[in-house]
């Protein structure tokens, strides 16, 4: 599709957003392991080794996600072993790169 058809498709829908419900599974998740991981990682993701992007507002910490390696919706378990810390953007590659 090029930019002047996707364009005009942008135009034809309505502006007023339709609502839909969802629902989802959500995992209950130890918060332990998470602060852990975040502190071993010391400010530092450790896919790409570069510093965290920025710093957190409320804690003013180092910016950091943490991520399963083995998703827990795929058996695997919320403990450090399977936990790193991650940047934003080494976050999403793992999840859609």
């Amino acid at each position: 599709m090029t930019d002047l058809e996707l364009e005009e498709k942008s135009l034809k829908k309505t502006r007023i957003s339709e609502k839909i419900k969802v629902t989802t599974i959500q995992y209950v998740r130890n918060p332990f392991v998470s602060e852990l991981a975040k502190r071993k990682a010391n400010g530092i993701c450790q896919d790409c080794k570069q510093p965290a992007p920025f710093l957190n507002k409320l804690t003013n910490e180092p910016y950091l996600e943490c991520h399963h390696i083995i998703p827990l919706s795929e058996g695997g378990l919320d403990v450090i072993e399977n936990v790193i810390a991650l940047c934003p953007n080494c976050h999403k590659k793992r999840h859609y790169g």
